[in-house]
């Protein structure tokens, strides 16, 4: 379904990501200047058809953006704000065991060395986003020190230098370190197989 110029989306269908999703709706409906329909935040200026034109905009391009299934859920709702609230509370699941399951698997998280650190951190950034989506603001003050604490041996020189020598830590900063880290130790695995031949 394209709903922007030249943007491709596939239709929401309960499986995948929902907020990624939410994410890329939100930036096609700001880029078309009609996000203010969905949280219902108009103009005092705005004319009441002008209210209604948005709502309908958005209205239709996200149910155009959902699968049949989906659609079925939600066909009864006939307001954009309305609708965007009904999905929120379908895949956000703000429930005290949710919450807890989410931030066990938070603490407990440890790097899987057999992937690269592109797709460990892309993990890491999801548990962050869902915990976020429960209601829990303060994720980002922990997230660079859990992180931190994760890093294996191999990238001791690299824990040493964000740990020592700063004022604050971020997890941009802890982020940074581990992938140049990366690619220092791929450099030098290239050059030592380079050396060997």
């Amino acid at each position: 379904m394209v709903v922007a110029s030249g943007y491709h989306m596939e239709p929401f269908n309960g499986k995948t990501d929902f907020s990624i999703w939410q994410q890329k709706m939100k930036g096609i409906l700001i880029q078309q200047k009609y996000f203010k329909a969905v949280e219902g935040k108009f103009g005092e200026k705005d004319s009441e058809e002008l209210k209604t034109e948005l709502d309908e905009y958005v209205y239709s391009s996200i149910i155009l953006n959902l699968s049949d299934s989906e659609l079925r859920k939600v066909r009864k709702l006939s307001s954009a704000k309305d609708l965007q609230k009904k999905l929120e509370e379908l895949y956000t699941d703000t429930s005290l065991p949710s919450k807890l399951f989410l931030l066990e698997n938070f603490f407990r998280f440890k790097l899987d060395l057999t992937k690269d650190m592109d797709e460990n951190l892309d993990i890491f950034t999801k548990l962050i986003q869902d915990i976020k989506l429960t209601g829990n603001k303060n994720i980002d003050d922990y997230s660079p020190i859990i992180l931190l604490n994760v890093i294996p041996d191999s990238y001791s020189d690299v824990k040493s230098a964000i740990k020592y020598g700063r004022d604050q830590i971020s997890l941009e900063i802890v982020v940074n370190g581990l992938k140049s880290n990366e690619l220092d130790l791929k450099s030098s695995k290239g050059t030592n197989r380079g050396m060997g031949k």
